[in-house]
């Protein structure tokens, strides 16, 4: 996706809650200063939050280095909390049936502990499907990446070389 393309959703998501408050009479400038997330964000997400979903698929690396290079990281989902909202967020912009997304979760420093993306911070919250970690060798590949399933919320490891879709997430301060 190019940037022009992810400025343009970002833009239609900030029309679409900043609606009422333009036919209210506040200018954009005034809507832009009180309103600090421009994605599409859920009525629970904190407002310092937003998320893309880029139309194109990489592999883990490419999602990593897409996401940093628009000012954005992979996906850290924190606690139960995260994963819930981030489920109703999903299933709010019709994502699912069948599509699993890459998020920052990998194992690739220290097989079987797993860290957040270029953060290095460590895993403390993780919603395993049943069996998973497996660390399967498929083709060749080891599995050290993390896949989520956004109709179960649940994780998988799988080989980092996969081309899915992926979630960046954003922070403003």
């Amino acid at each position: 996706m190019h940037l022009f393309q992810i400025k343009a959703l970002l833009l239609i998501s900030f029309v679409s809650f900043a609606a009422s408050e333009i036919l209210a009479g506040q200018t954009v400038r005034d809507i832009l200063t009180k309103h600090k997330c421009l994605c599409p964000c859920g009525k629970d997400w904190d407002a310092t939050k937003g998320f893309v979903v880029p139309f194109e698929e990489g592999n883990w690396f490419e999602a990593a280095s897409y996401c940093a290079s628009q000012g954005m990281s992979m996906l850290q989902l924190r606690d139960k909390f995260d994963s819930q909202d981030l489920k109703q967020w999903l299933d709010d912009h019709g994502y699912g049936a069948g599509q699993n997304f890459w998020i920052g979760a990998n194992d690739l420093a220290k097989p079987g502990l797993f860290r957040w993306g270029l953060t290095a911070n460590e895993v403390t919250f993780s919603k395993w499907a049943r069996g998973e970690p497996n660390f399967m060798t498929v083709r060749g590949e080891t599995e050290h990446c993390v896949e989520l399933n956004p109709n179960t919320m649940e994780w998988n490891d799988s080989g980092c070389s996969k081309r899915m879709h992926f979630i960046c997430e954003t922070f403003s301060n």
